[in-house]
């Protein structure tokens, strides 16, 4: 997959608020989309956090669910991938930032954009949150807290934005001139999904 000129949205499910004090991703999705917004391809998997999965009141995912799925080392190459040359997307995206930057590989993090900051320039007043900002719009959110699912909707809001005429081309252009994406070099596994 080409991962040249266009943006990737990502969304994490976590067991907790920081990974300055052990948490880490158990859910991780990636829409990627071209330049335009249209969807190119879709990847997500549950990833075993090594400890509890912790909120499972918010995300639905047990320590069963993720007993059998990868370590996060062992799904970098499909991550890294499809973020190396693309504009990172996300709604919230200092939250989603604090766990991928953790990441061995975490340089391919160069150009972002958060929709949440974007919302308060195309969106009526009221909540930011994803689910508040997609019913405003018109978007359909249901089973939130489900990493694709959010990744899907925020790629939808992106495209929202793009719709009114937005353009990040100079960020697509930076993007686009990093470096070509290289193997980390460790085992590799299939993601698992819910």
């Amino acid at each position: 997959m080409s991962a040249r000129q266009g943006y990737v949205v990502v969304d994490v499910e976590t067991t907790g608020f920081s990974p300055a004090k052990g948490d880490r991703i158990c859910e991780i999705a990636l829409v990627s989309l071209d330049a335009e917004g249209a969807t190119v391809d879709e990847w997500h998997s549950l990833i075993n956090p090594r400890r509890s999965t912790g909120a499972v009141h918010v995300h639905g995912i047990t320590d069963e669910m993720v007993a059998d799925a990868p370590v996060i080392e062992e799904v970098l190459d499909a991550i890294w991938q499809r973020v190396a040359g693309r504009v990172l997307v996300a709604h919230n995206i200092s939250f989603d930032l604090r766990f991928l930057k953790v990441l061995p590989g975490s340089q391919w993090l160069s150009e972002t954009l958060c929709t949440q900051r974007l919302a308060p320039d195309f969106i009526s007043d009221g909540k930011w949150t994803l689910a508040a900002c997609c019913e405003r719009v018109g978007i359909s959110l249901s089973n939130a807290h489900s990493a694709l699912v959010d990744a899907r909707a925020t790629a939808e809001l992106l495209r929202f934005y793009l719709r009114q005429g937005l353009s990040w081309r100079s960020e697509l252009d930076r993007a686009a001139q990093a470096p070509g994406w290289r193997s980390c070099d460790l085992p590799q596994r299939h993601p698992r999904q819910r």
